[in-house]
């Protein structure tokens, strides 16, 4: 199963792409995270890891990708990849594994002036098509804020698609279009409600679909705890649990 957490930024993606994989993990899963977001510097950090090193360069970086790619569109017989693309025939050296977790860092934006994120964005779609997975193996992307990705294919190689909605009016609209983007393309769509109070909570639930809704997470201080600080998130979320056992059905 290949999952796609999107949203506005701001809105919980790396904490719950950190809860679901420790989640997973405990439940005897091989999971690989990725962090698909050429800004995000945190994930790896509440995952208690160091960051990896970018994907992209294992391809010969971002030209040399892209070029392959474009030759690839133009109907040569390129591979982008070398054989067939598993959890297990991932180059370790572009890995760091904690706790039956992998982190795989496609590409981060480092200077100025080195260019746009597009190959990034490619390089993940193509990567997500060709993965095959085994039984008990979960991929869980943490994306970009926004939907860019959307339009860069991203989703197009996953099997499930969650929207994080935080109380905001942007992360409410953001929901809406992520969900009829997602039913286009034939995807589960789930909402995860995030840092509500029980006011927030009633606001946003009468102005999205209730039905897609797999959980609501309330404010909780040691999430922003451990994201204000940059240190590992290892808390206990009931609501996480629950929506393990339904993404496993």
């Amino acid at each position: 199963m290949k999952i796609s957490i999107c949203g506005k930024g701001g809105c919980g993606k790396s904490s719950v792409t950190t809860l679901l994989a420790k989640e997973f993990a405990k439940k005897g899963y091989n999971v690989l995270v990725i962090d698909g977001d050429e800004s995000n510097l945190s994930l790896h950090k509440l995952l208690g890891m160091d960051l990896p090193k970018d994907f992209i360069e294992y391809l010969g970086g971002r030209k040399e990708f892209m070029k392959k790619l474009r030759e690839k569109m133009e109907g040569k017989e390129v591979e982008l990849f070398e054989g067939e693309i598993s959890i297990a025939s991932l180059p370790k050296e572009y890995l760091v594994e904690k706790d039956n977790i992998k982190l795989l860092a496609i590409g981060k934006i480092h200077d100025f002036g080195e260019g746009c994120a597009c190959p990034m964005g490619a390089l993940l779609r193509e990567f997500l098509k060709s993965l095959k997975l085994n039984d008990k193996e979960v991929v869980i992307v943490d994306t970009e804020a926004g939907i860019e990705h959307f339009g860069r294919g991203v989703e197009g190689g996953c099997d499930v698609i969650i929207a994080i909605v935080d109380p905001t009016y942007e992360s409410i609209r953001l929901s809406k279009k992520i969900e009829e983007i997602g039913e286009k393309l034939g995807k589960k769509v789930y909402f995860i409600v995030n840092k509500v109070d029980d006011e927030t909570k009633d606001l946003i639930l009468e102005n999205i679909n209730k039905d897609k809704v797999i959980a609501v997470i309330p404010n909780n201080k040691e999430i922003m705890r451990c994201g204000l600080k940059g240190e590992e998130l290892s808390v206990e979320i009931p609501e996480i649990k629950h929506i393990v056992e339904i993404l496993a059905k």
